[in-house]
């Protein structure tokens, strides 16, 4: 990649700032392009862009209408029952493990559909078909059905969402591909997600990742409505996995909601997944583990020095879940993965915005996603398993829905070099934008004293530019621009400008 030079990078940002494409007032047909259709969907109602309302995730008055979205979806002839999916929920990790699940079945030979949320570059990154490009296919879709589009929009009284329009999208595209299976990321909780309309027969299994304090508001307020809402994804009868919690009682209070839906746990496969090393070369930094599958405490395969593009504790997890989820599947015959396909699938999985390295002006800058109080520690502990010894400026912008005084006491366990707060575009506006200086004063009013007190630089360009600044004081240090997507997301855009 080539590396960044600041004063174009300053231009570029600029430009970026400066050019606003006017939303359409109606979707125009025919759409040409699949950066059109995410402009023309602008209309719609998007919480990715405004916010959650309050209650929004629960199983309220206040819970989204899942009844929106059973109509779209008879109106585009029900295409989610054409196949069968595995349905991802959790905090933290879903993208993840629907990444490692997707890229092992690929490497199995089988048409995988995957839908995931939020993109990092385009909205093409949502809908793929065996990691093909399926922008052409999805834009003549929604040509196709721009006027059953139009008229939800009147029968919903102007409610139908960019997301619910999206997903019903993508399930129509699984069907006109034939996928074998499809992998479907939960947006927001589970129970009130416009994903949450799976039938039960279609449901190969469902599996919720690690559970955390996130969306409070939206998804009731408590960590016990939050376990409530990703726990409904699953169905009585239909087999169900899950991640273990470092917190016990939020697995217990997880199992417990699972079994009140009389879902089927899976805790007959465990994946023991045992670091052996790490390896940092000009493609990024990789780990290299053994994982050993057993069923019911009887080892039935081992897979030795498997060096996977995804690295952290947190991973490994990701990794040991998304594992017994293909192991399972197949002794059930409903999937036909060799070990070598899992070791290829492993080998080859990327996950977009979790922990990219990059040379820029010969230091290494690390861009990560992390924008929870769990991601934080998980990014922490990474930094000091591949890096034990460097020291660690941190650049920092956050969507104001997050816990943000939380995510920074976690970076501050690494007695960083500096902590830069910053800010940025969130889902291409400015509405959930935390300004620097209320990020950085997110510290103030407790008892401890935060050295170096965090710094406050709102032009993302120009706090990454005094981030490399103060890194080239220590030749051990390390810069980590993280908090959230869509500041990886900025970082990125400087690059590639280049």
């Amino acid at each position: 990649m080539r590396r960044l030079t600041r004063d174009r990078a300053c231009h570029f940002v600029a430009r970026m700032l400066a050019e606003r494409v006017p939303p359409c007032s109606t979707l125009r047909r025919p759409l040409t392009s699949f950066a059109s259709v995410d402009e023309c969907l602008r209309d719609f109602v998007n919480h990715e862009r405004s916010g959650v309302p309050r209650g929004a995730g629960t199983n309220t008055t206040d819970g989204f209408d899942l009844g929106r979205m059973h109509r779209l979806l008879k109106d585009f002839g029900d295409p989610h029952v054409a196949y069968t999916t595995v349905h991802v929920s959790g905090t933290k990790g879903k993208g993840t493990t629907l990444s490692v699940l997707a890229s092992v079945l690929r490497s199995a030979g089988k048409r995988v559909g995957t839908y995931k949320s939020p993109h990092v570059y385009t909205v093409a990154e949502r809908i793929r078909s065996s990691d093909e490009d399926a922008s052409t296919e999805v834009l003549n879709l929604l040509n196709g059905v721009e006027t059953e589009i139009k008229a939800a929009q009147k029968r919903e009284d102007g409610q139908l969402s960019y997301f619910e329009v999206l997903t019903a999208l993508a399930f129509a595209y699984f069907k006109k591909a034939k996928v074998d299976l499809a992998l479907v990321e939960v947006g927001l909780g589970g129970s009130r997600d416009a994903t949450n309309v799976l039938r039960p027969e279609n449901l190969e299994a469902a599996v919720i990742t690690h559970i955390g304090e996130e969306h409070l508001a939206a998804l009731g307020g408590s960590i016990d409505t939050i376990v409530d809402a990703k726990a409904g994804i699953a169905h009585e009868g239909r087999p169900v996995f899950y991640a273990p919690n470092a917190d016990d009682k939020i697995t217990q209070m997880l199992r417990r909601a699972l079994k009140q839906r009389g879902a089927n746990i899976i805790d007959t496969v465990s994946a023991d997944v045992r670091l052996f090393g790490y390896r940092v070369s000009t493609f990024g930094p990789s780990q290299e583990v053994d994982i050993d599958i057993s069923v019911d405490g009887v080892l039935e395969a081992r897979l030795e020095g498997v060096v996977i593009p995804l690295v952290g504790p947190h991973q490994r997890e990701n990794v040991d879940l998304a594992v017994r989820v293909l192991w399972w599947l197949r002794g059930q015959g409903k999937i036909d993965v060799s070990l070598e396909d899992i070791r290829t699938g492993l080998e080859s999985t990327r996950s977009p915005g979790n922990f990219e390295m990059f040379d820029v002006d010969g230091m290494s800058v690390i861009a990560d996603g992390a924008h929870t109080k769990a991601s934080a520690e998980m990014l922490v502990k990474t930094l000091g398993e591949i890096f034990p010894r460097r020291k660690v400026v941190f650049v920092v912008g956050m969507a104001d829905d997050k816990d943000h005084k939380g995510f920074l006491e976690e970076l501050y366990k690494s007695n960083p070099l500096a902590v830069i707060c910053t800010q940025m575009q969130v889902a291409g506006g400015s509405s959930r934008t935390t300004p620097a200086k209320d990020l950085a004063t997110a510290l103030q009013g407790g008892h401890q004293n935060y050295d170096p007190p965090p710094e406050i630089v709102a032009e993302f360009d120009e706090a990454l530019e005094v981030a490399l600044a103060g890194a080239k004081d220590d030749p051990d240090a390390v810069v980590v621009v993280t908090g959230s997507l869509y500041t990886f997301r900025a970082m990125r855009n400087i690059l590639e400008a280049q």
